[in-house]
């Protein structure tokens, strides 16, 4: 790979993200109100559930039995041990959002505006234009991710009433996901964007047929929430593994199916 292309590349793309109201909202709006939500919640809930040392325990019978170790928590504190740990799944669907709406912009709308054709005309390879291309959309989308988690974290520390409840959100497990796991879903969001990218003309209809990636996120906070299923460093080290192999496979699609001379000639 020629790196001196790619880089041109990544600053036009840079640049044109710049100039574009609508990738900077794209970008900055999911940080926002994923971070602002969580937060709000625990204002406003936090205290009053973390200072509850009675009620019933039932609901989160089959979640104790998966981590024992809140059997000694009050009743208050599991709640909101519940609640933040729905709320941490979020975070994983920012880097799916944000580098699929920066890829479908990228791809689809260059090919709305008759922008990519010039580009494709260079002797830049297909493989290094769709790497550079992956970076546009996964850096700002990572970045965000991260520093959106960050921030929970810092804030979280002035709201959160009982320290057992916030240093269950320094596990090193969701350490593990947001290193780990949100770069390989941002690279599947850019994958699944450049294989649609190949039969749709409308950057909409690539973010609503893509959004569906979304799904088995929601899936697996809910069932972590009913206590079906354990999330630990090992299953986020083993969905990572999973989600590597899947990104090859789509992405090694998505490289076939974007032949350039046929955008050159075809797409109108």
């Amino acid at each position: 790979m020629d790196w001196k292309r790619i880089l041109a590349v990544l600053r036009r793309e840079t640049q044109e993200i710049v100039k574009s109201r609508g990738l900077l909202l794209a970008i900055f709006l999911p940080p926002f109100f994923i971070t602002l939500i969580p937060l709000i919640a625990v204002a406003v809930l936090g205290r009053v559930l973390a200072s509850e040392k009675g009620g019933d325990a039932s609901d989160f019978a089959q979640l104790i039995q998966l981590m024992p170790e809140l059997k000694t928590w009050s009743t208050g504190e599991v709640a909101m041990f519940v609640i933040l740990q729905q709320f941490l799944t979020f975070f994983l669907m920012m880097p799916l959002i944000i580098s699929l709406s920066i890829a479908a912009q990228s791809i689809v709308g260059e090919k709305q505006n008759k922008s990519l054709e010039p580009l494709l005309a260079t002797p830049i390879k297909t493989s290094e234009l769709l790497f550079a291309k992956c970076l546009t959309a996964m850096l700002p989308a990572l970045l965000a991710t991260w520093a959106a988690f960050l921030i929970f974290i810092i804030a979280a520390r002035f709201l959160i009433a009982s320290d057992r409840v916030y240093y269950a959100l320094l596990d090193p497990k969701w350490l593990v996901a947001l290193l780990l796991l949100t770069p390989l879903l941002a690279l599947l969001s850019v994958s699944i964007a450049v294989v649609l990218s190949s039969r749709v003309n409308d950057t909409r209809a690539v973010q609503q047929i893509g959004g569906f990636v979304v799904l088995p996120i929601v899936l697996i906070g809910v069932a972590q929430t009913m206590g079906l299923v354990l999330l630990n460093a090992v299953t986020f080290t083993i969905g990572a593994i999973v989600l590597a192999v899947i990104d090859i496979l789509i992405l090694r699609l998505g490289v076939r199916v974007f032949q350039r001379e046929k955008i050159l000639t075809q797409w109108k």
